[in-house]
């Protein structure tokens, strides 16, 4: 899915969840790219106890993609709404922020400035995650 206005007081993230909720939807994890598209380093984790363990066990087959580092408390403003609605598992990508400000919001924040070789292993990374979440649940 693909919803906008976070800098504009969250109402994507909010239709969004209540139009779930209204359509009776479930959710079986949320993930969210938007801290940049650098390096992927991990991801944050808002979930339960047990759904903990079974990320941690998956995290070594992060290493070789650079995003094995997993830490409790994660996903952001745009999905945060369908934990509180649902208890829905959320993530959220942790690239390499160093550079983040540099072109956050600013006129170099353009897409012939994105690293493709970065965009590409976050994107692999999140693939990956999507697809032990799919196979083998939380």
């Amino acid at each position: 899915m693909l919803f906008a206005n976070e800098e504009n007081g969250t109402r994507g993230a909010e239709k969004y969840a209540e139009e779930a909720k209204a359509n009776n939807e479930k959710h079986i994890f949320a993930l969210e790219s938007d801290a940049g598209g650098f390096t992927p380093r991990g991801f944050g984790f808002t979930v339960k106890p047990e759904s903990w363990a079974k990320l941690k066990s998956w995290q070594h087959l992060f290493s070789p993609y650079c995003g094995d580092d997993f830490l409790e408390g994660g996903g952001d403003t745009d999905i945060d709404p369908l934990n509180e609605s649902f208890g829905t598992p959320l993530a959220g990508v942790r690239p390499d922020s160093q550079r983040y400000f540099d072109v956050h919001h600013a006129a170099g924040d353009v897409f012939e400035a994105v690293n493709i070789r970065e965009l590409k292993l976050g994107a692999i990374n999140m693939a990956a995650l999507l697809y032990l979440v799919d196979k083998y649940g939380l």
